[in-house]
């Protein structure tokens, strides 16, 4: 601080009564002591304490500076760490971004073999009997294989005849083979530019026709579908297996 600034902070301090009753008052706490002294001798330690000594004042001036000092440099320091933080997060952000890209890419790749996934993920919950029972239809369970030998016409035909058996007796396994079914005829179908099977899809609610339903319900009558056991098909438009409901 230059000698100016130093003669206006005094000048101040002497001109303002808050801040010299502030000072007397450090300096009233070290002659607290003497109050017992000459009246005289009194009003001259009074007089003496108006008067603070530039010593004591180029002392506050000095540590206020230096506690303005180290505040500056926290505040720097604060400043440059904020704004490491804020790069950081704008890498983080950057980063993120790129990962939900990439994500979204590897989920439409994936999306085309979803069907494939699933039908083998049917497959594989079939109990040991109807995987050993459809042993003439899935030769080999590799993806490769499993598509091969499912999407062939002998293959949908036996695939359908078991699922057949299945609800003649009641097993729950002739849904899953009928999905297995619905799912390698639309492969079949892909080999041509026109549909040969076409499935015959009945909904719980419609009305119960002999021409394209077969009751499953030993001994009973139906007048409408409640469930459907088995898709029936068509080849050519030509009704080969009607679909089993009951």
């Amino acid at each position: 601080m230059t000698k100016m600034d130093l003669e206006s902070v005094r000048q101040f301090i002497l001109t303002d009564e808050e801040i010299k009753e502030y000072f007397l008052s450090l300096v009233g706490k070290e002659n607290s002591g003497q109050s017992a002294r000459g009246a005289g001798e009194s009003q001259d330690r009074i007089s003496v304490q108006k008067a603070p000594p530039d010593i004591e004042l180029e002392k506050i001036v000095k540590l206020a500076e230096a506690e303005n000092a180290v505040l500056r440099k926290e505040l720097r320091a604060a400043q440059e760490q904020a704004a490491a933080l804020e790069r950081e997060c704008g890498r983080l952000r950057e980063a993120a971004s790129q990962a939900e890209d990439e994500k979204n890419a590897a989920v439409e790749r994936l999306a085309v073999f979803e069907p494939i996934r699933s039908a083998m993920e049917i497959y594989r919950s079939l109990d040991e009997k109807s995987k050993a029972a459809t042993k003439n239809v899935f030769r080999t369970t590799s993806p490769d294989g499993f598509i091969s030998c499912g999407a062939q016409k002998d293959s949908l035909a036996n695939l359908w005849d078991y699922g057949r058996t299945l609800a003649t007796y009641g097993s729950e396994d002739c849904l899953k083979i009928d999905q297995l079914f619905g799912y390698f005829v639309s492969l079949y179908n892909l080999n041509f530019e026109q549909p040969i099977y076409t499935l015959i899809e009945p909904q719980a609610g419609d009305r119960f026709d002999e021409d394209i339903h077969v009751c499953m319900m030993r001994g009973k009558r139906i007048s409408v579908v409640s469930g459907v056991l088995l898709r029936g098909y068509r080849i050519n438009g030509k009704t080969v297996n009607k679909a089993l409901v009951k």
